[in-house]
């Protein structure tokens, strides 16, 4: 379990009010390649947390796509508890959660958000990137922020 810091109440008010302006001036620009190039830098610090647990429990560094789907899944079984996991169909890798599982929406900071899940989005084509030689673009086919009923993505490897 990961140490939580104390934070006041004040502050997380602030910070709830916060994000919730960013995401919804986001939202009314109404252009989809704006909010993905601001949330890209969000995701991809995200990534960067999640490769760097995965790695840490697979024990060593994935040399492949393959091996990167093997340890995130592990530690999704494993670790997390979780019952989605991801499946390679060619050059294509397919993820469904049931639920939206950003940490800001789990800590109830935010609440689901198109905004976020163009963050997620670019944290998955984050997450590929440094096992692939090529072009990585993730896909949102449905998602809860858009008011589906799960989160589902495509990361397509070309």
């Amino acid at each position: 379990m990961e140490d939580k810091e104390q934070i006041s109440v004040a502050a997380v008010k602030r910070n709830c009010a916060w994000i919730k302006g960013v995401t919804e001036a986001l939202g009314n620009f109404h252009d989809e390649n704006i909010s993905r190039c601001v949330m890209n830098s969000a995701g991809t610090e995200c990534a960067n947390q999640i490769l760097e647990k995965t790695i840490s429990y697979y024990g060593k560094q994935p040399q492949s796509v393959t091996e990167l789907v093997e340890a995130i899944n592990k530690r999704r079984r494993e670790v997390l508890k979780a019952d989605t996991f991801w499946e390679l169909d060619g050059n294509k890798a397919h993820f469904i959660l049931n639920k939206c599982s950003c940490d800001l929406v789990e800590e109830g900071l935010a609440e689901p958000s198109p905004i976020f899940c163009l963050c997620s989005a670019a944290m998955f084509e984050n997450v590929f990137r440094p096992f692939h030689h090529g072009e990585v673009r993730a896909e949102i086919i449905k998602a809860i922020g858009r008011n589906d009923k799960y989160c589902e993505f495509i990361v397509s490897l070309k």
